[in-house]
């Protein structure tokens, strides 16, 4: 069974194709509001027992997971 959990998510930077275009034309107009390094979002994922229990157990050890967002839906 997959329980939700909420999260705080940190918005890291933009990549295209797997490099930061962080210093490009496109890079600084998409920075250009809430989407820049640092921002904080609140959201749910769904986890299993097993994988809440690793990722509980990560981050209790001081590991930080980084997550890329592929889409979006309801």
């Amino acid at each position: 069974m997959k329980n939700p959990r909420a999260v705080t998510l940190a918005f890291e930077g933009w990549q295209k194709d797997g490099i930061n275009v962080y210093n490009t034309e496109e890079g600084i107009r998409l920075s250009d509001n809430d989407f820049h390094s640092g921002t904080v979002f609140h959201g749910i994922i769904f986890l299993d027992e097993e994988h809440e229990q690793a990722l509980s157990e990560a981050l209790e050890q001081g590991f930080t997971p980084t997550f890329l967002v592929f889409k979006m839906g309801v």
